[in-house]
């Protein structure tokens, strides 16, 4: 899957996430796969890393931020 993928499927799920739990999961497992990206292949300097894929996504830092903090509940 890629950047423009997740980003289309975030788009699409995101919006209805504050009323529908199976689109607040899909966007939970986005955040997962991005945390991933993030930590995958050998990098000098992660900060900032997150933002990139982020902005790669088409993704917003708060609506992210939003869904993990859901995320961190459940567990």
């Amino acid at each position: 899957m890629n950047d423009n993928e997740i980003g289309r499927i975030w788009a699409e799920y995101y919006p209805k996430s504050g009323d529908n739990r199976d689109a607040l999961k899909i966007c939970g497992i986005i955040c997962r796969l991005i945390r991933a990206e993030t930590k995958l292949g050998f990098v000098i300097s992660r900060s900032g890393k997150l933002q990139r894929v982020l902005d790669a996504c088409g993704i917003s830092k708060a609506d992210f931020d939003e869904v993990e903090k859901w995320l961190f509940k459940e567990v």
